[in-house]
């Protein structure tokens, strides 16, 4: 049965063509680094690949500082126009007080090594090469041009937190005007920088990074966005029906599905797992002509090869896809 389905499926398999869509689009993407910044003369002190990382100053009046960066090109086609952005981080540990965070624009690269310091973490572990430190862009060969880390002095977002729990910064104006940059100029993209007051002790809290285990609870970055449009023969309606590549791919958990439909009908999309059982209806219903896209969130299915299937009138295309959990 699994052969004969699968023969099914590689047979509905067309060309992809390329082409643009209107529509807003909204896609989450995963932190691709994050790091803390442990106040430290020697700059000898991170954390890259622990589950945690610290903002505010601690008992011993010590500064912690967070760095977070995302990937924004690979989620987002070429040429959108970002409208919406917002970060939402876990906070799994606090002390008494709440302290208010700003976001920071990051103004130089970084780096996130392999070090990952025991307990709670908030003591960092010794650097390893490559991490971001307190005077380190990069242990030890490149250095912030200030003690601390190089960014914005004004925040692009700030918030207060205090009980445990998740908080969710933006969507502002300056951080729109930071991803767009970001996404614009790729070179550009070294983040942002999580800085507490500052002024007063026992006001760290902890937040959970990018390997943390639950993975529902790790940083994420939520960006809406209008993909560019082009011009068909003179017109910006489609001359072809046409189903895209997902984008990203492979993803995780959530990924948008792009087509155009050269003229009106009932439309089709569905996905289908690598035994041919159909796992989601994304669309099912009249459309007009016009180019479209859907977002399919996979949290509630397991990982693997799915395909999904585009059907209008006579017209019937697949692609493959990979869910990578």
């Amino acid at each position: 049965m699994q052969l004969v389905v699968c023969v099914f499926l590689l047979c509905l398999l067309p060309g992809v063509q390329e082409n643009t869509i209107l529509a807003q689009t909204q896609v989450s993407i995963g932190a691709s680094k994050d790091n803390t910044l442990y106040e430290s003369p020697s700059g000898d002190l991170s954390n890259g690949a622990g589950q945690h990382f610290f903002v505010g100053r601690t008992t011993l009046g010590l500064l912690r500082r967070a760095l977070v960066a995302f990937d924004v090109g690979r989620s987002i086609p070429s040429g959108s126009q970002i409208t919406n952005v917002t970060l939402t981080l876990n906070m799994s540990q606090t002390s008494s007080g709440a302290d208010t965070i700003g976001l920071h624009r990051v103004l130089a690269d970084w780096g996130e090594g392999t070090s990952a310091a025991l307990g709670n973490e908030g003591g960092g572990a010794p650097a390893t090469t490559n991490d971001a430190t307190w005077i380190h862009r990069f242990f030890n060969t490149s250095l912030w041009t200030t003690s601390g880390a190089d960014y914005a002095s004004t925040a692009s977002d700030s918030l207060s937190v205090s009980v445990l729990g998740s908080y969710t910064w933006g969507s502002t104006t300056a951080m729109v005007s930071d991803v767009q940059q970001w996404f614009d100029n790729p070179s550009s993209n070294f983040g942002w920088m999580l800085v507490g007051q500052e002024t007063a002790p026992h006001l760290t809290k902890r937040f959970d990074s990018k390997e943390l285990v639950d993975s529902t609870l790790r940083p994420t970055l939520t960006v809406t966005y209008t993909p560019l449009a082009t011009v068909h023969n003179g017109s910006t309606a489609p001359t072809t029906f046409s189903l895209l590549q997902n984008f990203p791919n492979p993803f995780n958990p959530s990924t948008t599905i792009q087509f155009t439909l050269p003229k009106s009908g009932h439309v089709e999309l569905k996905i289908y797992n690598m035994l041919g059982q159909e796992v989601a209806t994304l669309v099912n219903e009249q459309r007009v002509a016009g180019t479209y896209s859907a977002q399919w969130n996979a949290n509630s299915v397991a990982s693997g090869v799915y395909f999904y299937r585009l059907i209008s009138g006579e017209h019937t295309s697949m692609q493959k896809m990979i869910l990578a959990k």
